[in-house]
């Protein structure tokens, strides 16, 4: 029980310097300064803490090395010594001599405590010899505590008492203070003088971050954070923020380019509406003809800007990440065999071939797919010559559920293959109002089919044809 409070008593002690340390720390970070001084200031004061450990350490290490080493070796080699003694007269010398060069004061006593042996100066102040121990009580209080050992001459057991001079110790303790301490306040400065300056030059590459960082702007995007400068952990932070820079880069100039092609597909036909709506207040007021034909044109973009409108919120929702799905599970031949039959009711001009396999179910949002589905499908009749074919197929391969959309029209170049999927791009040879479109549906189709685990693949050569092949994961949900 006592060694259990003795140790709990001795992490108290040590934890002071520690909870000192944290509480000091904590202070210090809440003030408004810069952070050099701020890690140089952790250090300093970390130092100073392992400092006062160092010299409790190396102080208790001294005593503990006097009082149980040195000290029992010495009175070892004594007794020795006062052992070979063969007459009182050369036993008392030899403990004389012991006395003054350990600087102690020496008594021998019985077992029972009767003194046979004291130093000559205590003779005349108390007589000798003495049968009690009171004596004792006339040592100077810089030699009050014992060292005692056993004695055995001639067969004889005795109890010899070693009064050292505990000033002696003490001092050479503080002697070893002031070394370590010197030694640790040397070294405190040396941290601090050159920790402040190291500590400068290690956050150099964050102040020229800093300072590049405050000239970014959407004018100035080109600008990059120095990497050269930077090491270690600031420089994987360097390579980091320009990848994010590059990569804002990118993004600020997709969104420039997207504002810039709205305005240009809303501009068309408005200014449209604008010149029907303007003949109309001229001519068309009397002119059933004019009328008539401005009253379609009029109706027919205002469907046009309402389904891009339509498609630009889709898109935003997707940004936004705020886009749902009503996911069920569905036959999928079911989807497309109703695609199939709405497209050739429609489509009179292209020759529409179909291979579908039955009861294959999957799991997601039933509308959604089938706007992607005739996405693709009005996608090959818009660039497919009449008389084309246009095929259809949904088979499972392995796990997956395989849809195939082949067309025998026009075709995508390898230049224009990569960027189908962009949101406004069409390539130079469709980019005409003839057929239709503002560029989004394939952005759409691919958010779509992404969205529910799918995996888009095309194949296409100019002038043979293009190939739309869409992977859908195996779905573990059971049809109800």
């Amino acid at each position: 029980m006592r060694n259990n409070v003795l140790i709990r008593g001795i992490i108290r002690l040590l934890s002071l310097p520690f909870g000192l340390f944290r509480g000091i720390n904590r202070h210090f970070l809440k003030l408004r300064t810069s952070i050099k001084r701020k890690i140089t200031f952790n250090f300093v004061l970390l130092y100073i803490v392992t400092g006062i450990f160092t010299i409790i350490i190396v102080l208790s290490g001294y005593y503990y090395l006097e009082y149980e080493v040195f000290m029992p070796s010495e009175v070892h080699n004594d007794i020795q010594l006062i052992k070979t003694c063969s007459t009182d007269a050369e036993f008392n010398d030899i403990l004389s001599k012991i006395g003054y060069y350990r600087n102690a004061d020496i008594f021998i006593t019985e077992l029972n405590n009767d003194i046979v042996y004291m130093d000559n100066k205590y003779n005349d102040f108390l007589g000798f010899p003495f049968t009690m121990v009171e004596f004792f009580e006339f040592i100077p209080t810089y030699r009050k505590i014992p060292y005692i050992s056993m004695l055995f001459i001639n067969n004889h057991q005795y109890k010899i008492y070693y009064y050292f001079n505990l000033y002696d110790y003490l001092e050479k303790g503080y002697l070893l203070l002031l070394i370590v301490g010197g030694a640790e306040l040397f070294g405190l400065m040396v941290i601090w003088i050159f920790g402040s300056l190291k500590s400068k030059k290690v956050l150099k590459p964050i102040y020229t971050m800093t300072k590049t960082a405050k000239e970014i702007s959407i004018y100035n995007l080109d600008a990059r954070l120095n990497i050269s400068e930077a090491k270690y952990e600031l420089k994987d932070m360097a390579y980091t923020l320009n990848k994010m820079l590059d990569n804002l880069k990118i993004d600020y100039t997709k969104q420039k380019r997207f504002v810039s092609d709205v305005s240009h597909e809303l501009r068309t036909p408005i200014s449209i509406i604008d010149g029907y709506a303007s003949m109309l207040q001229r001519w068309g007021k009397k002119d059933e003809a004019i009328l008539d034909e401005s009253i379609e044109a009029i109706k027919n973009e205002a469907n046009n800007m309402k389904d891009l409108v339509e498609n630009l919120l889709f898109l935003a929702r997707h940004d936004n990440q705020t886009l749902k799905y009503n996911r069920e599970n569905f036959y999928i031949d079911e989807l497309l065999n109703e695609v199939i039959k709405e497209t050739a009711i429609i489509d009179k001009k292209h020759i529409l071939e179909h291979n579908i396999s039955p009861n294959l179910v999957i799991y997601g949002d039933r509308n959604r797919i089938k706007q992607a589905i005739r996405i693709f499908v009005d996608n090959a009749i818009k660039y497919t010559p009449p008389s084309g074919k246009i095929v259809i197929k949904c088979f499972k391969d392995n796990d997956n559920i395989v849809i195939s959309i082949k067309d025998t029209g026009i075709g995508i170049s390898r230049e224009d293959l990569g960027n189908i999927f962009n949101r406004f791009y069409r390539s130079d040879k469709s980019r005409t109002r003839e057929t239709g479109g503002h560029g989004l549906g394939l952005s759409i189709a691919k958010i779509i089919i992404v969205g529910h685990q799918g995996k888009i693949k095309v194949r296409s050569k100019l002038e043979v044809g293009s190939e739309i092949i869409i992977h859908f994961p195996p779905i573990p949900v059971k049809l109800k």
